[in-house]
């Protein structure tokens, strides 16, 4: 009830604003990889539509709006093909992609004896398929508000990180999980509009955005987990320590085959202790694992904690290990790389009394937040 008292008090306010205050229409578009090396898709737009050549803009055929047709790899007259509406704006324009709905339009491009299908969307509508997608919608409003800042930030600093595919960005976690119109909320949508062209800059530059779902205590840099450098990606505490607390356990025998044949069987686990915040020889200042030593009946093995959680499909590398009996115990807290805003923090810091910019600042040191649109 209160969540639609919000909805409704805002979206009063923000359809009331008199025109000089109203956003302006201009947004950026975005290409987000959809579906690669098909030979057909089937498509359905919203408003009539024209198919041009991405190349020269040439017109190649007009496109009546509900119609369902299918294009396929014998159909294509030129390498790329974009089909935009005819007089509605890329905003105002639903696609359907082999049945499930998008925002805007779309783009083919033919790769020798395939074709890779793109979604052509303005950011904010992406963004709508975004948001809810990568934060509960339960969350409350200024954490939700962090999110729809961060997602912008990231997408429009990473766009076109998928360009040898020929698309800015992909649907799926390795960029940001995109669920086109049937992930639409209209809480989201609101919190959405209120942040509308809002980024984070340092020196005056988009940032990298990184989040993840919980830090269990302390964020990590992004220098542990990716190698590179960036300021505004540093270790800092979180709302609580020792957070989504997990276990898992393995017996000595699959824990072993894990390494291949030349392994043997396993002999002993080298680690220190875990505590959340201290470093170590072996660990990271927010107490993540940078390595661990293997010792086996025929092998001696160094290990990185990010390939460890990767072969066990751990939550994290905030952890300890034990051999108990014939078992190999994994207890640790968090979900996710660590780097950047963790997602439970961000809530707790919202449920406290923190405004999303404060709760950005926090997890994004010395950055500030700035409207571009």
């Amino acid at each position: 009830m209160l969540k639609k008292i919000f909805i409704a008090i805002v979206a009063a306010v923000i359809f009331t604003l008199p025109a000089s205050a109203k956003e302006s229409t201009w947004q950026p578009e975005i290409k987000i990889g959809i579906l690669g090396g098909v030979n057909s898709v089937e498509l359905q737009f919203s408003a009539p539509c024209v198919m041009v050549d991405a190349a020269t803009n040439k017109t190649l055929k007009k496109i009546p709006a509900n119609k369902i047709f299918s294009v396929t790899l014998k159909d294509f007259e030129s390498d790329s093909v974009e089909i935009r509406g005819e007089k509605v704006l890329l905003k105002d324009l639903i696609c359907s992609i082999n049945g499930k709905k998008y925002f805007g339009g779309v783009r083919l491009d033919k790769k020798f004896d395939s074709f890779v299908v793109i979604n052509i969307a303005a950011v904010e509508e992406y963004l709508r398929g975004v948001v809810p997608e990568e934060m509960s919608v339960s969350f409350y409003p200024e954490a939700l508000k962090a999110q729809a800042v961060a997602a912008r930030s990231f997408t429009l600093k990473n766009r076109k990180r998928h360009e040898a595919e020929g698309y800015d960005l992909c649907a799926t976690n390795h960029c940001q999980f995109y669920g086109g119109v049937d992930s639409v909320d209209n809480f989201s949508d609101v919190i959405i509009k209120l942040t509308r062209g809002e980024v984070l800059t340092y020196n005056e530059k988009i940032v990298d955005t990184n989040f993840h779902t919980d830090s269990g205590g302390m964020t990590e840099s992004v220098a542990e987990v990716w190698g590179t450098t960036a300021p505004h990606l540093q270790p800092v505490e979180d709302f609580e320590k020792n957070t989504q607390a997990w276990k898992l356990e393995f017996s000595i025998v699959d824990f072993s085959s894990r390494f291949g044949d030349n392994f043997g069987t396993l002999k002993q686990i080298k680690l220190s202790p875990l505590k959340v915040g201290k470093s170590d020889t072996d660990r990271s200042t927010s107490g993540r694992v940078k390595f661990a030593q293997i010792i086996s009946t025929k092998r001696n093995l160094q290990l990185t904690g990010n390939e460890l959680r990767s072969k066990f499909s751990l939550p994290s590398t905030l952890f300890d290990i034990k051999i108990s009996g014939d078992k190999v115990i994994f207890e640790g807290y968090g979900r996710g790389h660590g780097v950047g805003m963790s997602q439970y923090g961000a809530n707790a810091y919202a449920k406290s009394g923190w405004d999303y910019e404060k709760i950005l600042k926090h997890y994004y040191t010395g950055t500030t937040l700035k409207k571009l649109y």
